[in-house]
């Protein structure tokens, strides 16, 4: 015989007449014994099952008692109770109808009304207050109109980034092409709630990740035992713009790279760039935490804090990014004693504290003139009158500093500030007062630094527009394709290698400031290299056409007196003068005299 377990199925549980309620996992049941009404959960194989031709009639009445039970809130139940034991006393004839009423507090006609629902096998649910219109669940729409909603979930069940409103729009579409009324938004959202569970929604309205995040299980968790035992690292697109240092272009959002550490919740190190993740960042925020602080905040100019965190991690953990795979960079952590692993993929929680750290810190970047903020639907609420107003050098200032904020802010997991968890562990007066050091900082910083290839020429070495010069060049004045080694965080010096080893090689110009790789690259962004005669300044330009403009004058009045005098020389050649007309007349007039009078006649 095939049984369905189904609810109000009857059968034998534990020796006792029982329903079965509902079904609580793969191998138990929950059931209610018909005879006292009590509720049970008992396993598969303490379950006998009994022929369907076997009925009994208390069992209608058992599952109307459980639902009405189960839909009544707290007041409602305490109510029902109250009542049930009045007209209790009332049926055995205890006290009158009046009395009761005057129990009750309500009029004598109502208490006839309970008396006609009193039901001794239902006990108190029989006079639980009904309520008046549609039950939960019932439905009332046509069969044609249900069909076009279960289809229009069907269609984007599996789908990402889709609202209800969308969903009704296609219930809309499919309606009208039955020529049905539509149902309504919220009649809509109703039906995909109860077609849909709660994580099929989230994916449905925000992505499989959210989803996952919100409702996947996370077994298992480590923690670590003391600072440096384990790291993780993650990168993340700021979301913010930035300037180019004449303020005149946006030149795009930086990229971070974070290391952190677990135990402490401190920022280890991390890396600002304006170009995607490599391994040129991975090495840089790498460098970065082993190395002490102090010469990164004097160039960034914040000598006044202190960011006393440093020291080789013992494991880093990552996900599996192309840059985090790169034999060259795992081939340096070996040989830096450091293990390292990475995420199973698409398990974002695996990595789940660099992902709340990179979360915290964009919070912050958030309020900045010229966020794009984290989605789409937050971009909108933006004014656009916030437009960027940092350069990319004022940007990094400003992020270090957020980061010692960050450090001395009581962190809600550990109770405590990220510094003072660090501090508590790596004190002068405990048992391990400093963290470990490198004991060959210049070893370590050439594993991971980055390499290129150049000629050293008579002028030394040229590298990214500027020249660097040693005397120990001299005698490799012509040798090419040399393997040049930079620090990314000051380019002030190269390692050049030479017959093996590798040789510091300053700037030529000794006068010239230090700068970091990445500033440099920001100075580049919308700037040209310019050519040889090129005005650089506008007063350049404006002195050319000026002088140009005397040199087309100057032309013009030559030409017009050339033509004047050659004109005249014509003139003289057609009527010559003769030589008695240049005689001065014998017969002057005396000046001496007084004038006389002009008179007619005369």
């Amino acid at each position: 015989m095939h049984v369905q377990l189904e609810r109000g199925l009857q059968v034998v549980a534990r020796g006792k007449l029982s329903l079965i309620l509902r079904a609580v996992d793969e191998t138990s049941v929950e059931v209610i014994v018909i005879s006292t009404r009590e509720k049970l959960i008992v396993g598969l194989d303490e379950v006998e099952f009994i022929a369907k031709s076997e009925k009994n009639d208390a069992a209608p009445d058992i599952l109307l008692m459980i639902t009405l039970d189960a839909q009544a809130t707290e007041q409602e139940r305490n109510q029902a109770v109250k009542r049930f034991a009045v007209i209790t006393k009332l049926v055995q004839g205890k006290i009158t109808v009046e009395q009761a009423a005057g129990e009750l507090s309500v009029a004598p006609a109502h208490i006839y009304k309970l008396r006609s629902k009193y039901d001794e096998g239902l006990g108190y649910c029989s006079l639980i207050v009904q309520r008046r219109g549609n039950k939960k669940g019932s439905r009332h729409l046509v069969d044609n109109i249900e069909v076009a909603i279960s289809e229009a979930i069907t269609k984007f069940k599996r789908k990402e980034g889709v609202s209800f409103a969308q969903v009704w729009r296609e219930v809309q579409s499919n309606c009208d092409l039955l020529r049905l009324k539509c149902p309504a938004r919220k009649t809509v959202q109703a039906r995909i709630e109860a077609s849909l569970s709660t994580k099929q929604i989230t994916r449905m309205k925000s992505g499989r990740d959210i989803a996952s995040q919100t409702h996947d299980g996370r077994p298992g968790k480590y923690n670590a035992k003391r600072p440096l035992e384990l790291v993780q690292s993650d990168h993340t697109l700021v979301d913010v713009e930035v300037l180019s240092d004449d303020r005149k272009e946006v030149i795009g959002r930086p990229w971070l790279t974070l290391f952190i550490d677990v135990y402490s919740r401190v920022i280890l190190g991390y890396y600002l760039s304006l170009h995607a993740p490599s391994s040129l960042s991975v090495a840089c925020a790498l460098t970065h935490s082993v190395m002490r602080k102090e010469d990164f905040f004097r160039r960034l100019g914040l000598s006044e804090y202190s960011y006393p965190i440093f020291g080789p991690p013992e494991m880093v953990y990552m996900d599996n990014a192309k840059e985090y795979c790169s034999p060259k960079y795992l081939r340096a952590l070996e040989r830096s004693h450091i293990t390292y692993g990475h995420r199973p993929l698409g398990k974002k929680h695996y990595g789940g504290h660099v992902e709340r750290l990179i979360g915290t810190m964009m919070n912050k970047v958030h309020l900045l003139s010229g966020s794009t903020m984290s989605n789409t639907v937050a971009r909108k609420r933006l004014a656009k009158s916030k437009k960027p107003t940092q350069t990319f050098t004022e940007f990094s200032k400003w992020f270090a500093l957020q980061v010692i904020e960050y450090h001395s802010t009581v962190h809600s997991e550990i109770a405590k500030s990220p510094l003072q968890a660090w501090n508590e562990y790596y004190n002068p007066h405990s048992i391990t007062p400093y963290p470990p050091q490198i004991s060959d900082e210049h070893q370590f910083r050439l594993r991971f630094m980055p390499e290129e290839y150049r000629c050293i020429r008579s002028r030394g070495i040229e590298f990214k527009g500027r020249f660097y010069w040693d005397p120990v060049l001299y005698s490799y004045v012509g040798e090419k394709k040399v393997v040049v080694k930079y620090d990314p965080f000051s380019l002030k010096q190269l390692w050049v290698q030479l017959n093996g080893q590798f040789v510091a090689i300053p700037f030529a110009d000794m006068t010239l400031p230090d700068i970091s790789y990445e500033e440099h690259r920001a100075s580049l962004f919308f700037s040209e290299r310019l050519q040889p005669g090129t005005f650089a300044e506008p007063q350049a330009a404006q002195a050319y056409r000026e002088a140009a403009n005397i040199e087309e004058i100057s032309i013009k009045l030559t030409k017009k007196a050339r033509k004047r005098t050659a004109a005249l020389l014509e003139y003289e050649k057609a009527y010559p003068f003769s030589d008695t007309a240049l005689e001065a007349p014998k017969d002057l007039p005396d000046y001496s005299s007084s004038p006389k009078p002009f008179r007619r006649g005369d």
